[in-house]
């Protein structure tokens, strides 16, 4: 989901030879122009020619540069004129990989695809890393920002595709919370990782026949041993784990930088072991015990599968 570590995890895939991130096409606000709302979601169990999702998965697998500009209020007037000329991270993303002869592993970094794991993995043979971060580590990041969605339609949505199951389940008193960032962020993960670990297999064995692999990812653990964790990723994808490769991700993963949270989104001189940890400067007694209160029950299946999350 948002703020749970796909950045680095898709940085450090996309070091392999031959290989280039495409950044966030199914973000509504920067990605395809075909994708008008956040996170789509699989129309049924089968595959559906012609339809609006296969047509968006079309343009995801034929590195389309039709995308929006996506120029923010908050930048400044230099950023401005060059997305006017060349786009958004996105489209800069996408532009490299149509240009590079080379590239031929397409490494696509998408919260904004979470719902679609089961479906991709299933139908389409494509492999996922889901990356899962400490629901305390998410909710502060969404503080910290100011990030909201629209929960109904994500509650919608699920509803229809796993109708009944434990995780949609909510207390009276959340309804007031869809407006509040940090609980909007603890809801999310609840709905992301409740979905996903409802619908995929709970084996970490081989995947069912036909099926691509998901693999799981605990930022924790990530954290403390990069090498190891990407050795195991690097292997399941089929991917060539260099000494060129294993020395850019010691480099990515370094221990060094601030450890005081910030307000951007992606701040490259934050230390990225500190990573789960920010949260404890961000949010207030009472909204750790209730992000914990909201997402009780899903994370303690997700550690079930991936180990303690902090």
């Amino acid at each position: 989901m948002p703020r749970s570590g796909t950045t680095g995890v898709g940085a450090a895939l996309s070091h392999a030879s031959g290989a280039a991130k495409l950044y966030e096409p199914l973000n509504p606000e920067s990605g395809l122009r075909s994708v008008h709302e956040y996170f789509v979601f699989p129309e049924s169990a089968g595959q559906h020619p012609g339809s609006q999702l296969d047509r968006q998965l079309r343009e995801v697998f034929g590195v389309s540069v039709r995308m929006r500009r996506g120029i923010w209020p908050e930048d400044p007037a230099w950023k401005k004129a060059v997305k006017q000329v060349t786009g958004n991270t996105t489209r800069v993303s996408a532009v490299k990989i149509r240009l590079d002869p080379r590239v031929d592993t397409v490494i696509w970094k998408d919260p904004f695809a979470s719902f679609l794991v089961p479906y991709l993995s299933s139908y389409r043979g494509i492999s996922s890393i889901v990356t899962v971060r400490p629901p305390e580590a998410a909710a502060a990041s969404f503080k910290r920002l100011g990030w909201t969605f629209d929960l109904d339609r994500v509650h919608a949505q699920l509803t229809r595709l796993t109708p009944g199951a434990a995780y949609l389940v909510q207390e009276p008193e959340w309804a007031g919370w869809v407006k509040d960032p940090p609980m909007i962020g603890a809801l999310l993960w609840r709905m992301v990782y409740g979905y996903l670990d409802t619908v995929l297999p709970r084996s970490d064995g081989p995947p069912a026949a036909g099926a691509a692999p998901v693999l799981w990812s605990n930022s924790r653990r990530l954290l403390a041993e990069p090498l190891e964790t990407y050795t195991r990723f690097f292997k399941a994808l089929d991917l060539d784990l260099s000494p060129r490769v294993r020395e850019a991700i010691l480099r990515d993963y370094r221990d060094e930088g601030s450890t005081e949270p910030s307000s951007k989104t992606h701040d490259r001189a934050r230390n990225v072991t500190q990573a789960n940890s920010y949260w404890r400067r961000v949010l207030e007694p009472t909204e750790e015990n209730t992000v914990r209160q909201i997402t009780a029950d899903v994370r303690s299946s997700i550690e079930r599968r991936v180990g303690e999350l902090a």
